[in-house]
């Protein structure tokens, strides 16, 4: 029997590899094949697939912390990106935005923490791999949970934590949801995360010197989201955006000022960026803004004509879609994803109407 229990394990593991080589989805596929093998008693099952659940859960924490790693953009700046491509789920254990990181004379500033206090600690190792120098600044780019909730993570060293007032309020009165919906939608990956809300309030252009470091902080207008704050560094010419840019995903329109958004792009070219870390995708630069100014442009276009020919927001898809089509090679997703920008997009067309 240990025989056949061995033999079976081996191939129900090669089998599993086959399909898929991300560690839930595999356990997954574990447990399908163990819970209809006819010939295994439920004594057998039970233990087995206690052991595969503990195996696949520090082997998906390993994966998943193995792969997150600071990739240097320039003299002393430093990027750390996410691989996924969409919402926080159990395979991506919530990670699913970036984070980046300046190093100055005496201590280190993170622009966005992560989803939860496991990204946060996960992100503060990867920190150390390139200095020993304190976290003493933090930036939340905005509001949304996937960008701030790591920051308790770093309490011990008593951050200073800046944010527009709005992002202040809204942490505050949206916290709790937000570690709710990603531990839901992680299946308990992101945990019960203690809140650690910003502590230094900027609303207007701000120029920060961090030692010898300058760094400027400027409000987005509201473009992504309400109080979005984006970061330049003007001796190295990088951009740390936030979700104001987006480089190989599609945007999030749902919270957004759509023209105020296309605005703001255009102005953020004219900074002339050698590097521009996004809050979601791969390390992009002016062309990056370009290509999404062209399609949040082209979005608004479309939909406007679509609009005044009185059709509803599903029924003008097609002709968006085909509109827009050279995007969907840059954009992973854009069809599924132009769905639900288009409805954002209608409604606040709409909305100008009444104005």
């Amino acid at each position: 029997m240990k025989d056949k229990y061995n033999d079976f394990y081996q191939q129900a593991m090669d089998f599993s590899s086959t399909l898929s080589n991300t560690p839930w989805t595999r356990y997954r596929i574990l447990v399908l094949i163990i819970g209809y093998t006819p010939e295994w008693s439920k004594s057998m099952k039970t233990p087995l697939l206690s052991c595969l659940l503990i195996f696949f859960s520090i082997n998906c924490h390993a994966d998943y912390l193995s792969s997150m790693k600071a990739t240097p953009v320039a003299d002393d700046i430093y990027a750390i990106l996410t691989p996924a491509r969409d919402i926080p789920n159990p395979e991506n254990m919530g990670w699913n935005s970036n984070s980046a990181f300046v190093v100055t004379k005496t201590g280190v500033l993170v622009f966005d923490t992560g989803s939860s206090e496991t990204i946060g600690n996960a992100l503060k190792q990867t920190i150390r791999q390139a200095t020993d120098k304190p976290v003493k600044w933090i930036v939340n780019s905005h509001a949304h949970g996937d960008h701030w909730l790591g920051n308790i993570a770093f309490k011990e060293s008593n951050p200073v934590i800046y944010a527009t007032s709005t992002v202040n309020y809204l942490t505050k009165s949206e916290g709790a949801t937000w570690v709710e919906n990603f531990n839901r939608l992680s299946e308990g990956a992101t945990g019960d995360t203690p809140l650690l809300l910003p502590n230094k309030i900027i609303d207007s252009r701000t120029e920060l010197l961090l030692d010898e470091t300058k760094i400027v902080l400027f409000p987005s207008g509201d473009s992504h989201s309400p109080g979005d704050l984006i970061a330049w560094l003007p001796q190295q010419r990088v951009l740390i955006s936030g979700d104001v840019v987006y480089s190989d995903r599609m945007p999030t329109t749902s919270a957004s000022n759509l023209p105020q958004w296309i605005t703001m792009l255009n102005e953020l070219q004219q900074l002339d960026p050698a590097a521009v870390i996004p809050g979601h995708g791969d390390v992009t630069d002016e062309e990056g803004l370009r290509r999404l100014h062209a399609l949040l442009s082209g979005i608004r276009d479309e939909v406007q004509k679509g609009y005044e020919a009185g059709l509803s927001d599903y029924e003008m898809l097609p002709d968006v879609v085909e509109s827009l089509q050279q995007f969907e090679q840059y954009y992973p997703g854009f069809k599924d994803k132009l769905r639900s920008d288009i409805s954002h997009v209608y409604l606040q067309i709409e909305a100008a109407e009444f104005q």
